[in-house]
């Protein structure tokens, strides 16, 4: 781990934290990667030979609260409905890995959390300091920028569905409130106020 002397200059408990905390979080990407192709070497036995042909080994990294895990996953070619081949990682499908790039979802989280309160450079010091990830703040707005396409992707599938009349869900409202933060709102029905506008404020 690290060496400790009595004879050293004098340790406090803040960086004894800090230095256990770091190699904690280093044993587990070190545990996580030995997991990960321990995963690979199964599904590489159990998947459907004719189906899913394997063209070797890819290093790779994630990003995650604990730091980069670096391992080694298999590619595979495949035959699509479509008859079109490409190639995927059966890793990845086995496992629903959500990730943005190399960055995993709770690190997304992480980022996400933290800068809808606060500026991207205050975020990923935060995120530095509470993790042991330090990301750049270029890195965090690209990830916002990602998030927001697939919410608005999201959200435009269930538009296309409540045209369709296809949108289900379990829960029914009479009414329903909006929280805004000094916009102008144009108003409906038969309750609007006669400026047909009010201002919301943010509770």
């Amino acid at each position: 781990m690290f060496e400790l002397s009595l004879n050293q200059n004098e340790i406090n408990f803040k960086d004894l934290e800090a230095k256990i905390y770091k190699f904690v979080c280093g044993e587990a990407c070190e545990l996580i990667a030995q997991i990960l192709m321990m995963i690979d070497d199964m599904l590489l036995e159990k998947r459907d030979k004719k189906e899913y042909r394997c063209k070797g080994k890819r290093h790779t990294n994630i990003k995650t609260v604990m730091g980069t895990v670096e391992f080694d996953k298999r590619i595979y070619e495949h035959t699509n409905s479509e008859g079109k081949k490409e190639y995927i990682y059966l890793l990845d499908k086995y496992l629903k890995m959500d990730t943005i790039g190399h960055i995993s979802t709770n690190l997304i989280e992480k980022i996400v959390e933290n800068t809808t309160e606060m500026s991207y450079r205050e975020a990923v010091k935060n995120i530095e300091s509470l993790t042991n990830q330090s990301i750049s703040h270029t890195t965090a707005w690209n990830i916002i920028q990602k998030v927001g396409e697939k919410v608005e992707e999201v959200e435009k599938q269930d538009i296309k569905l409540f045209k369709e009349n296809r949108l289900k869900g379990e829960k029914e409202t009479n009414i329903l409130f909006q929280e805004m933060d000094g916009l102008w709102l144009s108003m409906q029905g038969k309750d609007r106020p006669k400026t047909k506008k009010a201002e919301g404020k943010k509770k």
